[in-house]
């Protein structure tokens, strides 16, 4: 069988999780693109927050990549069983959510200020 190529960040988030899967790239897709919107970067402290709406593989790949944890406060969970990952930077607290849409491929990107979509992205 032939060997997935993968970025080093997606293999850190398989070694977190245990395996790769397709709930795994969405978390993958979300954090990266919330990271890349907000220009932040991995959250040393508590500085990047993550805000969850299931508790799927998704989370996992959340977690590897941004630095956010239940532990250190600023990963927050609301069982809404939604594919949709809200990031925000303190102390400023510019959000930006991720919500996968009904395609695969499809994650859009939601601003507040807009109180609608303001873009859709196909790959991460």
């Amino acid at each position: 069988m032939k060997e997935i190529d993968l970025p080093d960040d997606l293999k850190q988030c398989v070694a977190f999780h245990g395996h790769l899967c397709p709930g795994l790239v969405i978390g993958y897709c979300a954090a990266k693109l919330g990271m890349r919107l907000l220009a932040a970067d991995r959250s040393a402290d508590e500085e990047l927050i993550a805000i969850v709406e299931n508790d799927t593989c998704a989370v996992d790949a959340i977690q590897a990549l941004t630095g956010c944890t239940f532990g250190k406060g600023n990963l927050f969970f609301q069982d809404h069983g939604k594919m949709v990952f809200t990031f925000a930077v303190r102390p400023t607290a510019r959000p930006c959510t991720s919500a996968a849409g009904r395609s695969r491929r499809r994650i859009s990107k939601r601003s507040p200020r807009t109180n609608g979509a303001t873009g859709r992205y196909s790959s991460c």
